[in-house]
């Protein structure tokens, strides 16, 4: 037992690391998903608006699918590139020619994800147009921006950016999203 925990510690770390973050990712969303109905305005009242619900969800998942499939390719890549420099019996030229071109493969696609994300962004017109924030984004403390967008129709500045008739029923304009500036006394 003790040299299975000096030879697989870091896997053990990480896979405890795993279960932590699930874990709370999912208490997380089952506390979001209990929230009150909200009242939405009608069709048409806030103004114009950017997208219809279903434009902006495609816009939105687009833009994902490139993302996940530059992680994916890092991913293979990466492992690649270790497993030839790990594996065992592969003469030496072998594996770092191998594990080298895979090491290339995944800083091309870091790289592609890091050129093409923000001209993406910008093809698909997926920021604010009054306070220029990218409506796509991933966080770790706040709820992400795209999520805000599809159940307020709003941005965080106030700003609406989807018809509050395509919002799912119940969910309109809620202030624990806005921007402590847009915060309205009632």
């Amino acid at each position: 037992m003790q040299t299975f925990l000096q030879r697989y510690w870091f896997v053990i770390a990480l896979t405890i690391g795993a279960i932590a973050w699930v874990w709370r990712v999912r208490r997380r969303l089952s506390a979001s998903a209990h929230a009150p109905p909200r009242p939405r305005p009608r069709s048409g009242s806030v103004g114009t608006v950017l997208f219809r619900g279903a434009d902006f969800a495609v816009r939105v998942a687009t833009f994902e699918r490139f993302v996940w499939k530059r992680i994916a390719g890092m991913i293979v890549f990466g492992l690649v590139s270790v497993g030839l420099f790990a594996a065992p019996g592969l003469p030496r030229a072998t594996r770092i020619l191998g594990g080298g071109a895979a090491a290339a493969g995944a800083v091309l696609c870091w790289l592609a994800l890091a050129i093409g994300e923000g001209k993406l962004l910008r093809r698909l017109g997926l920021y604010c147009p009054q306070c220029g924030a990218r409506l796509v984004e991933a966080s770790e403390d706040r709820v992400p921006l795209q999520k805000v967008v599809r159940e307020t129709g709003q941005c965080r500045c106030g700003a609406w950016l989807v018809d509050p008739a395509d919002l799912p029923s119940g969910q309109g304009p809620d202030a624990q999203y806005l921007s402590p500036s847009q915060h309205h006394p009632d």
